[in-house]
């Protein structure tokens, strides 16, 4: 599961107080079956995003997005199961609006989130 990781200069986004949120746009098979949940909590320094599948995800591209369109973050690398996560320090990031676009060969979703 590993891959390569840019920090782009643009800070980035955080969501509010504990928020779950998940959404899969339609369109592409495979995305009834695939979500990605991102966690936040006041009490937490962390930001977890969370993609499950119906199958082995493959190769996966996660890019996130501060509210003025800057990408603030990008993620390539391969999930060799049905599940990937990842926890990111919200100290990393600024405080506000964010977007995260995950593609993968069966599903591109996008996430709208707030850190604060």
């Amino acid at each position: 599961m590993g891959g390569r990781c840019t920090i782009k200069s643009a800070a980035f986004v955080v969501f509010f107080g504990p928020l779950l949120a998940s959404f899969a746009a339609p369109g592409a098979p495979g995305e009834d079956r695939a979500r990605v949940t991102v966690e936040c909590s006041r009490a937490s320094g962390l930001i977890a995003i969370s993609i499950e599948n119906h199958r082995k995800i493959g190769s996966v591209h996660m890019e996130m997005k501060d509210s003025s369109g800057r990408t603030v973050y990008v993620e390539e690398g391969k999930a060799y199961s049905d599940e990937l996560v990842r926890r990111l320090d919200k100290g990393m990031f600024p405080k506000g609006e964010a977007t995260i676009t995950v593609v993968a060969r069966d599903f591109s979703i996008t996430q709208a989130f707030v850190i604060q």
